[in-house]
């Protein structure tokens, strides 16, 4: 994302409207989007509007709207492109066109509101903004709010949008009694000026730039291994992650209904400050918590989102792992993150078991003048980190089929004893359609391997054929769409589930076939479909028969015609010549990482127990190392 010269927790938010396709996005295509306010939220959402217009061509024209003596986030001015602006209340007569959307993101408040001064010159910016939707002739508004407009709440009471509270009028309430006012305004100012408004109730926001004191401090404190002061008892608040806030502002502008209230916090957010306070120790080890009858904790209150998650909105990062992420964008040391409690702390065990069994591969391979190749995510990590991706958990090699099968020949002989080739054919109940190496005495099952007690679960490698499909195009479409159907056929028979296939049609022929034929019958066909033009002459194209990508299509045979030699952690191992084809075929940007926040391992581990090797160090292949 060069373009958009973004770190990667700022990436991470870009991309948000991206990730949800039940997020009715193209309603914003072709409009004016005026977003108000200055700060982080603000500008997350640039970002995420305009990356719409870079992956979707949406054409959306994005404002920021600001006072003339506003402050605003200074990343605002490098932003040098046709599709953004900053336009000044000053100015408004020379926006070429009326408003069709604004968003207002600049009452997410400070935890208290304490004075009258305050009060006045955020209902006075209230008033200001609400002229220029006037002059804009703005048709919708979403008015980001504050959960802090139902007051103070009675002990465990959650709340929802159409309840109401009781605030006595203090100093106290201030903040609560400034909310409710802007929310009048705005949905006063609706009927007078005819424009939709939708408002957003946020939970407290986590981020390194968070408009609660009490998080952002306690963020600070952690980071630099401070102690955590924190009231012992205090009332649960809502907490909710900017990632989750942005999408949720999206959700109700594109989803919601005129003239609502959402409250929007983030999945099991609801805590005390002290279990807050916990949850921020345990993510940064150095920071102790104590928790005293005088310590610190936030205002605010507890809500429900059950009308937000009606619109099809889900948290998609809980607050524990916001903690994480904000933590580490706040301590700016441009290292590449990653979660880093996966696998209860033994990521790196196996990365070095999994650098063991490539090894163990090159060595067989080399001895047999057998070609191969890193596939998959060991290929993109190699080009792109010189080693596993930081957060991946499996290896895979690739090989034609002519190599796959000569690999599968000389197993038996040279595969030492404490590794089991794991095939169709020597395992009944194992109906993976390529070979797994695994390691004997040990265990690494997955949600899904872990319901089959009966195959061997240990450590594994992926070692995957490339195989030969038809030069005919039309012939060719046929071929992949076939071995694609019996994969999916197989797989579920296997795992006892219905198939779901892209046409209700081809679901129920789907379904029918699957119920009358036996599972060891469409493992047939399917091994069949995949090697069906092994001995074709003069191949012009491969695809990936055996592994995730069956259904990309083909690529050229050429692509796989020669291999070189790239450094993997600290060795050299084999990848296409040609790789930068094929990881776009693969990929597409393939430089371009995972957003930040999905950076979790990809397996659903429920079992791990490494056995003797645990705290392995690979010194070369398994035959040749000590364990």
């Amino acid at each position: 994302m060069s373009e958009f010269l973004l770190n990667q927790f700022e990436q991470d938010r870009a991309l948000v409207a991206l990730r949800y396709k039940n997020l009715n996005i193209r309603k914003l295509f072709g409009k004016s989007v005026f977003i108000a306010g200055g700060g982080e939220l603000a500008f997350s959402l640039v970002s995420s509007l305009r990356m719409v217009n870079l992956k979707k061509q949406a054409g959306i024209a994005v404002f920021l709207l600001v006072d003339d003596n506003e402050k605003y986030d200074r990343r605002f001015d490098c932003i040098n492109s046709s599709d953004f602006s900053i336009v000044k209340y000053s100015s408004l007569d020379s926006v070429d066109k009326s408003g069709d959307i604004l968003i207002e993101t600049g009452f997410s408040l400070p935890d208290r509101v304490g004075s009258a001064d305050v009060f006045k010159k955020n209902i006075n910016r209230a008033k200001n903004i609400i002229s220029a939707i006037k002059a804009l002739k703005v048709k919708e508004t979403v008015l980001l709010s504050d959960a802090s407009a139902y007051g103070k709440l009675g002990k465990d009471l959650v709340i929802s949008e159409k309840e109401k509270t009781h605030s006595d009028f203090s100093f106290d309430s201030l903040k609560a009694m400034l909310i409710q006012s802007v929310e009048n305004l705005y949905f006063s100012a609706s009927h007078m000026y005819d424009f939709s408004i939708k408002s957003v109730r946020c939970g407290k926001i986590i981020s390194a730039d968070s408009n609660s004191d009490f998080v952002k401090n306690m963020l600070e404190s952690a980071v630099h291994g401070k102690t955590l002061n924190v009231k012992n008892k205090s009332p649960k608040v809502s907490y909710i992650s900017i990632n989750d806030l942005i999408s949720a502002v999206l959700f109700v502008l594109c989803n919601g209904g005129n003239g609502q209230a959402y409250n929007a916090c983030s999945d099991d957010s609801t805590v005390n400050s002290a279990e807050f306070a916990l949850a921020l120790s345990d993510a940064f080890e150095k920071s102790d918590v104590n928790i005293t009858s005088v310590g610190g904790f936030t205002d605010g209150c507890a809500v429900d989102c059950t009308r937000l998650k009606k619109l099809g909105w889900l948290s998609m990062v809980n607050y524990k792992d916001a903690l994480l992420i904000s933590g580490h964008e706040m301590m700016n040391d441009n290292s590449v993150f990653m979660f880093s409690d996966s696998y209860d702390g033994k990521l790196n065990d196996i990365q070095q078991i999994l650098l063991g069994f490539l090894l163990e591969v090159d060595r067989i391979c080399k001895k047999h003048n057998i070609k191969y190749f890193l596939g998959g995510g060991s290929l993109l990590g190699a080009v792109r980190h010189k080693g596993f991706i930081p957060w991946d958990d499996d290896a895979d090699v690739m090989m034609l089929r002519k190599d796959y099968d000569k690999f599968l020949s000389v197993l038996p002989n040279e595969l030492p004893n404490y590794l089991f080739a794991q095939t169709q054919e020597n395992e009944k109940d194992s109906h993976f359609p390529f070979t797994k190496l695994r390691i004997n005495d040990t265990l690494l099952s997955t949600e899904f391997t872990s319901r089959f007690p009966n195959i061997h679960n240990g450590i594994f490698l992926d070692v995957l054929a490339q195989d030969y499909t038809s030069n005919n195009a039309f012939l060719r479409k046929i071929h992949m769409k076939a071995t694609a159907s019996s994969r999916w056929l197989v797989l579920d028979k296997w795992r006892g589930t219905s198939v779901n296939a892209n046409s209700r049609f081809s679901s129920l022929c789907a379904n029918i076939l699957r119920k009358i034929f036996p599972l060891g019958f469409l493992q047939k066909v399917q091994n069949k479909l995949i090697s069906l033009h092994k001995n074709m002459k003069n191949p012009k194209y491969l695809f990936d028969s055996m592994g995730r990508n069956v259904s990309r299509g083909a690529f050229p045979a050429e692509w796989l015609d020669e291999a070189i030699w790239v450094d993997f952690e600290n060795t050299k191992l084999p990848i296409p010549k040609e790789y930068d084809k094929y990881l776009k075929y693969l990929y597409g940007d393939y430089m371009e990482m995972i957003p930040v926040s999905e950076r979790h391992v990809s397996h659903d581990i429920k079992q791990i127990d490494l056995g003797e090797y645990a705290g392995y160090i690979c010194n070369g292949s398994f035959a040749n190392s000590k364990k």
